[in-house]
């Protein structure tokens, strides 16, 4: 009837008006947040998919021998079963194909339909989509992502040669769709041109993954090949497997755990930086190192991201979150701040002199400073009494945050008769500090005062000695505090500092690997200070070992040499740590669970449904007033999407044809608005197609690439899967369609035809277009001007290459627009 559009396959068509066309318009751009999020659970069981491993027992091992006592050794025998995981799909493999599919499956899915729903007959949305998506990823996101990085900062893409491969074939596709429309039969599809357009697809797999993996170079031995998996160690990386001898392989979708050998080597790395860590909280650190260098932070992952981001699903585990803040709040990279937080005297004993009136105590605190905190001190009676020899004192102090130095003076008695052995006492105690202060009493918390005598031998250099000539500390003890006493200092040099150099020497013990070495250390005795400390710091390998030794040795005091015959030194041993396996066994063991609660994945239709019914995930601590609009937005198709099954099921392949069945369907609601809405504004489904429905199935892509660029370390994942994914759209959403149909045709005896005209010329100009577009994108990599990489560079020549790719798309809808309504 006059004003009625055609009906689609599941939407039916209203009365033409305006109001009617902005409703089809609302549910349009509603269904396209319906696809995204569906997608993000489709993208999540290609996940589970491709993440599946091979794990692979290896020989237990023997770890070397430990002496016992009385000259016995055994071997110890690691706990646990060791295995090795191997990842079954090949990164660019996955890439290509279920990534690719994941990401193009609207795109893809609405070709397909829209043929099947039109009787097998070629139609103009689905083709139009397909070539209007591939100019909008590569003209638009290119430009975002090119604006994303700050100037100057660059962002290079890094797999070239894969880049290299899959441009070729997106500009090879479009081509060819000229090629076999225009040149080898007009206007018609034979079967043998859908098969072969369909056939490059796999024919892309097979070359992107020889370049990848360069089957032309020489290939490791059997016996390794394939059978380390790595995880990082800071900024290095390690491996989790050392070659061992394989007891048989089966396929899991375990989380890979390192084994006790890397886990030793990562917990004694984060001992070093945050010092007296629980078991726990040294299993949440490396269960969050391991899952975000294993964890692939390629497109799929910023796509799920965005779209999270989009209706306020994405939240952080909680193991995440307490990481986070700890390493935020947490900064302890100096050898001072890897000290424990103590507060103590600066000195185990002070001087005084008869006739002295008073003496100045130090109190001093190492490590952290971050909170303030008040302590008090208080004399007590030792030898030398109260009111005989000193006054007595009680006294709160208070330090500022970033405080380390406080003086503090006490009374003593005029002329008071001191004996030889004379003593009296200054208690410190902590009296006040924040929740989050760790802060204790040092082991020089209670400060010994004493009578020294006068030297007044004028030839007379002050002296030193060690307290003890032997120190025994444990591995796992962090520090070892040495105790020096200074003598025989002249009366002309009373109230002057003194200032003793100290070297540290290697016996069986070696620097920098069980200890810290120290070359020219010093320590400064103030004018009072008669027995002071030094600090060296201990290095726990996590290993079972024999004791290890290292000397402390003076060589100087302030500018009098100490002859080599008397130099003064004193041992210290390093004893192992019993506990050293057990502790990294039980890390190794935390880790596991805490990186199940870092997965991307959901576990259960439970988790799922709760997820999708809160917003932010759940995390309404962290939620805004935007993330509840967001939430309440998307919430229908949270709660329908929250009855899939969870990927985690039958190693996600449930999940995967479920969600790619539910695509298929809201794309065919897609399909069915676009038109009706195209029908009653006027406009043809090729200018629809290329506008309206190109920008609603690339809008997810659009964020995720900006994500990536953003917080990508490379251009990869930002514009160096955007060729391939448009290759992609070609050899599968046009080949499989057509293939679908010039096969139906061929057996009624007639051809599939498909008009070459708009399709064409809209190929057309997209091809001459995106050589320049990628003409740009290789002198950006190559010239210096421009900044010598895909990304950033100098702000000038970003904003002109941004905006170049902008108008690149506005020519491209411009001219097609002008074809389609010039007939």
């Amino acid at each position: 009837p006059p004003g009625q559009c055609k009906p689609g396959l599941l939407v039916p068509a209203v009365s033409t008006s305006l109001p009617h066309a902005l409703v089809y318009l609302f549910f349009l751009f509603y269904c396209f947040l319906g696809t995204a999020i569906i997608a993000d659970i489709f993208m999540c069981a290609i996940e589970r998919i491709t993440s599946t491993t091979k794990k692979i027992k290896k020989k237990r091992e023997e770890l070397p021998l430990v002496e016992q006592g009385e000259g016995k050794a055994v071997k110890i025998r690691q706990e646990d079963e060791e295995y090795e995981y191997v990842k079954v799909w090949n990164p660019t493999v996955a890439n290509l194909t279920l990534m690719a599919l994941g990401s193009s499956a609207p795109e893809i899915l609405l070709s397909l339909i829209e043929i099947i729903g039109n009787d097998f007959k070629a139609g103009d949305l689905g083709p139009g989509t397909i070539v209007g998506s591939a100019a909008f990823n590569l003209f638009c996101i290119s430009a975002i992502c090119v604006a994303s990085v700050k100037s100057p900062a660059v962002k290079r893409i890094e797999q070239w040669s894969v880049f290299f491969i899959t441009s070729t074939f997106s500009v090879f596709a479009y081509v060819w769709i000229l090629f076999i429309l225009v040149v080898v039969s007009p206007n018609v599809i034979e079967i043998w041109e859908a098969a072969l357009t369909l056939f490059f697809f796999i024919v892309l797999v097979i070359v992107a993954y020889v370049f990848d993996v360069q089957l032309w170079k020489k290939r490791p031995s059997k016996a390794t090949h394939g059978h380390q998996v790595e995880v990082a160690i800071d900024s290095g990386r390690k491996d989790m497997g050392e070659g061992g001898e394989t007891n048989g392989a089966t396929y899991t979708t375990d989380l890979p755990v390192p084994d006790i050998a890397t886990v030793r080597n990562m917990t004694r790395e984060v001992a070093r930086v945050y010092p007296s860590l629980s078991p726990e909280d040294h299993a949440k650190i490396l269960a969050y190192r391991i899952n975000q260098a294993t964890t692939p932070h390629d497109r799929m992952y910023y796509r799920i991201k965005a779209i999270r981001q989009m209706t306020s699903s994405w939240r952080e585990s909680k193991t995440e979150q307490e990481v986070k803040k700890f390493l935020a709040t947490t900064k302890t990279i100096s050898p001072d701040g890897r000290m424990k937080p103590r507060i103590e005297w600066s000195a185990r004993s002070y001087g005084v002199r008869q006739g002295q009136k008073k003496i100045q105590l130090t109190i001093v605190r190492r490590g952290p400073v971050s909170y303030p905190i008040t302590v008090s001190y208080h004399t007590v009676n030792g030898t030398a009494k109260k009111d005989q020899q000193f006054m007595d004192k009680k006294e709160s102090i208070q330090f500022d945050l970033g405080q380390r130095f406080k003086v503090i003076d006490l009374q003593l008695v005029e002329d008071a008769d001191w004996k030889t052995d004379a003593v009296f006492y200054v208690h410190l105690k902590i009296q006040d500090q924040e929740d989050d202060d760790r802060t204790k009493l040092g082991e020089c918390n209670v400060a010994r005062v004493r009578l020294v005598q006068d030297t007044n031998t004028a030839s007379h250099h002050p002296t030193v000695e060690f307290v003890k000539q032997n120190y025994v500390i444990s591995e796992n003890a962090g520090w070892v505090r040495v105790f020096l006493k200074l003598r025989n200092r002249p009366a002309s040099e009373i109230g002057e500092r003194c200032i003793v150099y100290y070297d540290t020497e290697d016996v069986s013990a070696q620097a920098d690997l069980d200890y810290v070495g120290v070359k020219n250390g010093r320590i400064t005795f103030e004018a009072e200070e008669i027995e002071k400390y030094v600090d060296i710091e201990i290095i726990d390998d996590k290993q079972d070992e024999k004791d290890e030794t290292f000397l402390v040795t003076v060589t100087r005091v302030d500018t009098q040499e100490v002859p080599i015959a008397t130099k003064l030194r004193t041992t210290v041993t390093i004893i192992s740590d019993d506990n050293a396996l057990k502790n990294v066994t039980n890390v190794r063991k935390l880790m596991k669970n805490y990186l199940k609660d870092m997965k991307l994945e959901r576990a259960s239709w439970t988790e799922q449904i709760l997820n999708a019914s809160s917003v932010s995930g759940g995390d309404i601590v962290n939620a805004t007033f935007c993330d509840a609009i967001k939430h309440g937005f998307a919430f229908p198709w949270k709660f329908i999407f929250a009855f899939v099954p969870p990927p985690e099921i039958l190693g996600g392949w449930p999940c995967f044809f479920v969600s790619l069945f539910l695509i298929g369907f809201v794309t065919a609601i897609i399909g069915d608005l676009a038109s009706i809405f195209g029908c009653m504004m006027g406009i043809g489904d090729a200018v629809t197609a290329i506008t309206l429905v190109a920008l609603g199935t690339s809008l997810p892509d659009t964020f995720a690439s900006k994500i990536a660029a953003e917080q990508d370390r490379t251009a990869d994942n930002a514009v160096g899967n955007i060729t391939g994914s448009n290759s992609v759209n070609v050899f599968l959403g046009l080949g499989l369609p057509w293939l679908v149909a010039s096969i139906y045709w061929a057996t009624k005896g007639e051809k599939f035809i498909v008009e070459a005209g708009d399709l064409t010329y809209s190929v057309g100009i997209f091809t001459g277009l995106s050589l320049i577009c990628l003409f740009v994108i290789i002198a950006r990599r190559i010239l210096p001007p421009l900044g010598q990489g895909e990304l950033g560079g100098p702000r000038l020549p970003k904003i002109l290459t941004s905006l170049l790719f902008v108008s690149l798309w506005i020519v491209y809808i411009v001219l097609s627009i002008i074809r389609s309504n010039s007939h």
